[in-house]
């Protein structure tokens, strides 16, 4: 990731640490396509991306230089807008989430709550189901398989542990299916 190198203008006031000008200089220095990206999401060559708002098969998210819109769900907003709803913080404490994952260390004195990356949860999970799916597709053809190779020729032959297997696992193994499917 490159930035350009800019300085914060932090001012001391009556409450403390307050930060004049986050907003604007988050939007100048950084992207809202890295930010999308630093936070898991995958935005393909046209700038398009599954929303993390909504349950969204097809990506419906548009990804611009400095902001974002869903087709699906409606939400837009910039990059602070963006980690503020994905992590649910104020825009406040998503700017100085921004800062610290991106090393700009604004303050030292604010918290900003340690959110876990709902993206990488989220992807790691359809990745998991993807690969379940093709696995269990993969056992359902084989038992197929063993229930044609393996089929006893006549009734007094002992029937072959594959075909056997193919018989008792079929029926659970077209459920795992359907579920997986759904």
């Amino acid at each position: 990731m490159h930035f350009a190198v800019c300085s914060f203008h932090i001012l001391i006031g009556n409450e403390g640490g307050r930060l004049e000008n986050i907003f604007s200089e988050i939007k100048a220095i950084l992207p809202m396509t890295e930010v999308a990206a630093y936070y898991g999401l995958h935005v393909n060559r046209s700038g398009m991306a599954c929303c993390p708002f909504h349950e969204d098969k097809n990506p419906s998210l548009k990804i611009y230089p400095q902001n974002y819109h869903c087709f699906g769900c409606g939400v837009s907003g910039d990059a602070v807008d963006f980690a503020a709803r994905l992590y649910n913080l104020s825009q406040y404490q998503a700017a100085l989430k921004i800062s610290d994952d991106f090393g700009f260390n604004l303050t030292k004195t604010d918290y900003v709550p340690q959110a876990k990356n709902v993206l990488d949860e989220k992807r790691h999970f359809e990745q998991w189901e993807k690969s379940a799916f093709d696995n269990v597709c993969k056992y359902f053809k084989l038992l197929q398989k063993w229930r044609e190779e393996h089929a006893p020729k006549n009734m007094d032959e002992q029937p072959h542990p594959l075909f056997v297997e193919s018989l008792q696992e079929m029926g659970y193994t077209e459920y795992l299916l359907d579920i997986l499917t759904v």
